[in-house]
């Protein structure tokens, strides 16, 4: 009988846990960002994915200066701090015009075994890196490139709406998460553990 009042008290209580979470209460999407990733987030990575592609379109179909002033609007406009790369990791200004010293995170992400976006949250801002990897369009231009093709990044910082994640992600997870642990508290319930035992004295 002790065993399943324990049982039932921590299934409660992590049901009381559940609950809560339903509700715009810490941990926010930013807080869990290490152990799970958001769909929110991916929508951000989306978009920043969406305005690489943009930027790289129009380096290579029109004149270079074009990408530049691209990126700047999408900035201004979305409130999204947009920084260009060469393989170097030499922030580029524009076109030819390369400022500062060598980043040294965004040649940690470059030169990775396998270079793809890396994200974080940082000071409360969202921060992506995006490595360039050469296309062919893109050898007309790039004649020097390290040995993994990868022409240069772009970085990404803005703020997150963490409220967001309250909207309907977290909400279905832990809806459906209470629902089964009411399931088994009510298991737990009807379940009499010495049923068995005074059957078998019984025999």
């Amino acid at each position: 009988m002790k065993v399943k009042i324990i049982f039932a008290v921590l299934i409660a209580a992590l049901m009381l846990i559940s609950i809560a979470q339903i509700f715009p209460i810490p941990p926010h999407a930013g807080d869990v960002f290490s152990l799970y990733r958001s769909g929110y987030f991916s929508e951000l990575d989306r978009e920043f994915g969406i305005i690489t592609d943009s930027f790289l379109g129009i380096k290579s179909m029109a004149r270079p200066e074009y990408a530049w002033i691209f990126l700047e609007d999408v900035g201004v406009k979305h409130n999204i701090g947009i920084t260009v790369y060469d393989y170097r990791g030499y922030r580029v200004a524009a076109p030819g015009e390369k400022t500062g010293t060598p980043d040294r995170e965004v040649l940690q992400v470059m030169n990775s075994l396998t270079p793809k976006m890396h994200s974080e949250i940082r000071d409360g801002r969202y921060f992506s890196i995006i490595p360039l990897i050469a296309r062919g369009d893109c050898r007309f231009c790039h004649t020097k490139w390290n040995n993994r093709e990868v022409v240069g990044a772009l970085s990404f910082e803005r703020d997150y709406d963490a409220m967001i994640y309250y909207s309907s992600e977290r909400k279905i997870i832990f809806i459906i998460l209470t629902m089964l642990l009411g399931g088994l508290l009510y298991a737990v319930v009807l379940w009499d553990p010495g049923k068995n035992i005074k059957e078998l004295f019984d025999k």
